[in-house]
């Protein structure tokens, strides 16, 4: 709301109304933010009664701490989380007195290490606006406040009023969740509401907070270029609305589109233990429920039969077992089992665990790697064990830095060509689109913890290494 209240309770509930019945409407988690100054402190004695810009707007639209306090009173009363910005140390004290509960870092104040230390000491919900501050800057904010265990979040923000929407730099908003992955990011905007609205494109790059300056027209009051009035804000949260929906659901191939596939059969009768090579099938319309179709054919070939088939049988998958890849899993797990235990890694049914094959299951004892996933949130942490003479080849990851800790065995770390042996209680840091590579003497198990593992994220020197997809490089297996 700013100070478009204009100096009157009256009217700031009545945008709060109009807001609220939007909120409701809706279904928002949304509030309604003030600004706070201690007006006798704040300006200078000598500019009190100037006629400068600002001091006189804040002069005109000036509000008692009783003011305040009826408004912050009617925003709660309305299901809403009261919010303010201060702008100065001396309005910090309103916080506790009126029951405000989330606190606002103006762009302006980002910088301001007086008000921001004392800030930094309030358990509450914190937002930083971020305009015109340096990520170098931005770290020293974080740490402040993440040393004192604060929940709080960035704004990215334009401070241009109002703010064309070729100047809205959204790309700053996926740097700073790269930047800040453990934190929210958020969007405060200053667009006109004439223009298209950048908001949508903004939650779609991953922005989980909204800030938009708001307010009410009446036959004396107009809003300034950069407010807009609830049915405006209501416009822009049906453009939100349609592009979520556009974006819900899982891809998968449609029924039509299944119907139009050639199913799998047998070209012959077929007894348990028959191998299922290519001579064996063929391909026909329709395709009947539960049958393979020639898109699985690597998935059949080379497996043997669970149960006797006649000619024109349709060919499923529960029939086959693939008894060459059976049996190299087990010898692989036969293997590893003991290096775990001698490293003191349990691992329990809610893991993950995959063979990493980079050249396919045949060559896994040569390259790859047997991975362990624990918990993968905004932090992760895998285990990863290689056999004796085993490495895992050159690659980068896009998103992920991640960290490497040798428990047990030896393992050498290529980074960027140069050779690391890693040591126990001594980790090392893998930054982001840096290569690496890994690769063990006499087998070894490492622990890795990492920002987010974000599939289809590793990219290899080795060109017919990525035109593999993901799925074929993962083998998942119970230990």
């Amino acid at each position: 709301m700013a100070n478009n209240h204009q100096g009157s309770v009256e009217h700031a509930k009545k945008i709060i109304d109009d807001f609220a019945d939007l909120a409701q409407k809706k279904n928002l988690n949304a509030g309604v933010k003030l600004q706070f100054r201690n007006l006798d402190t704040f300006i200078h004695p000598e500019y009190k009664n100037s006629d400068l810009k600002y001091v006189k707007r804040f002069n005109d639209t000036r509000l008692s701490k009783d003011e305040f306090k009826e408004i912050i009173d009617y925003i709660h009363f309305k299901g809403l989380t009261s919010i303010s910005t201060p702008f100065d140390n001396e309005s910090l004290p309103l916080f506790d007195e009126l029951g405000v509960e989330v606190l606002k870092i103006a762009s302006c104040s980002s910088d301001d290490w007086p008000l921001l230390e004392k800030v930094a000491k309030i358990n509450r919900k914190i937002i930083i606006s971020t305009g015109g501050a340096t990520i170098k800057h931005l770290n020293k904010v974080y740490s402040l406040f993440k040393g004192k265990g604060r929940d709080f979040a960035f704004l990215h923000c334009i401070a241009e009023y109002p703010t064309p929407p070729e100047n809205a730099f959204l790309n700053r908003i996926k740097k700073l969740k790269e930047e800040f992955p453990d934190i929210e990011i958020g969007y405060s905007t200053h667009e006109s509401p004439k223009n298209k609205s950048v908001i949508p494109y903004a939650i779609a790059m991953g922005a989980s907070i909204i800030e938009k300056h708001i307010g009410k027209t009446t036959d004396t009051i107009s809003l300034n270029d950069y407010s807009c009035t609830s049915e405006q804000m209501e416009n822009v949260l049906n453009e939100i609305e349609f592009m979520e929906n556009s974006s819900k659901g899982e891809f998968s191939t449609s029924k039509a589109l299944e119907q139009l596939k050639r199913g799998m059969y047998l070209k012959y009768d077929m007894e348990v233990g028959d191998q299922i090579l290519e001579q064996d099938v063929y391909y026909a319309m329709p395709l009947q429920e539960g049958c393979l179709n020639a898109s699985n054919v690597y998935d059949v070939m080379g497996k043997t039969l669970l149960t006797d088939l006649k000619k024109d049988h349709p060919v499923k998958l529960e029939y086959v077992k693939d008894t060459k890849k059976e049996a190299l899993v087990e010898g692989i797990k036969q293997d590893i089992m003991p290096m775990l235990s001698k490293a003191g890694v349990t691992v329990t049914h809610k893991d993950d665990v995959e063979l990493s094959c980079h050249f396919g299951l045949d060559k896994y004892r040569e390259t790859g790697a047997l991975i362990i996933s624990k918990i993968n949130r905004t932090y992760c942490k895998k285990i990863i064990v290689m056999l004796a003479n085993q490495d895992h080849p050159t690659h980068k990851h896009l998103q992920k830095e991640e960290c490497f800790e040798l428990l047990d065995g030896d393992c050498t770390l290529t980074l960027n060509g140069r050779d690391i042996p890693l040591k126990k209680g001594m980790p090392i840091l893998i930054n982001r689109e840096v290569n690496h590579s890994f690769r063990s003497k006499n087998g070894c198990v490492i622990e890795e913890v990492s920002t987010t593992h974000i599939k289809g994220d590793s990219v290899y020197d080795d060109p017919s290494i990525s035109k593999l997809t993901v799925d074929e490089r993962k083998v998942k297996i119970a230990l």
